[in-house]
């Protein structure tokens, strides 16, 4: 009995692993884990970055980004962040402030604090009790991703 006791408490300093879902492989935590986070880029909080950013999964500004986005599936602008620029995303969730040129291909949220000034072109808008669009909104039609023939345009108070 003495080693049965001695196993099982060996077993209880051991750190507890989960797996993957659908995998049975070990799940990798801590710090330098980028799994599920390969393409994400964050801007944190009083980080400012500029220039032009390409291929990633999603980009999540809390700080300020002034750039040129383009092949980014997801761009959310936090709060308090701050986007000035151009973007071309699958979907945009505006929480913070863009300025500039956005093009959403499925799907643009703005939030109740959110507030956008410049062009946008989108296949689907929400926007929450609160949030504002000053400049121009360009209803996408169809499959259309950059011609202008096929759009809906309805001017807005800038």
């Amino acid at each position: 009995m003495g080693t049965v006791k001695e196993i099982s408490k060996s077993d209880q300093l051991r750190p507890a692993t989960s797996t993957r879902p659908g995998t049975g492989l070990p799940r990798k935590t801590g710090p330098l884990s980028i799994q599920g986070d390969a393409k994400r880029l964050t801007v944190g909080r009083e980080i400012s970055l500029s220039g032009e950013i390409s291929a990633c999964e999603m980009l999540v500004v809390e700080g300020a980004v002034k750039a040129t986005l383009d092949g980014c599936k997801t761009l959310e602008i936090a709060r308090h962040g701050k986007f000035n620029g151009a973007a071309h995303v699958a979907v945009a969730d505006i929480a913070g402030t863009f300025d500039g040129t956005l093009m959403a291909t499925d799907r643009l949220i703005l939030r109740e604090t959110g507030r956008i000034v410049g062009t946008v072109r989108y296949k689907e808008m929400e926007i929450e009790r609160g949030g504002r669009l000053e400049g121009t909104a360009e209803l996408i039609s169809g499959r259309d991703t950059g011609d202008d023939s096929a759009t809906a345009k309805h001017p807005l108070q800038r």
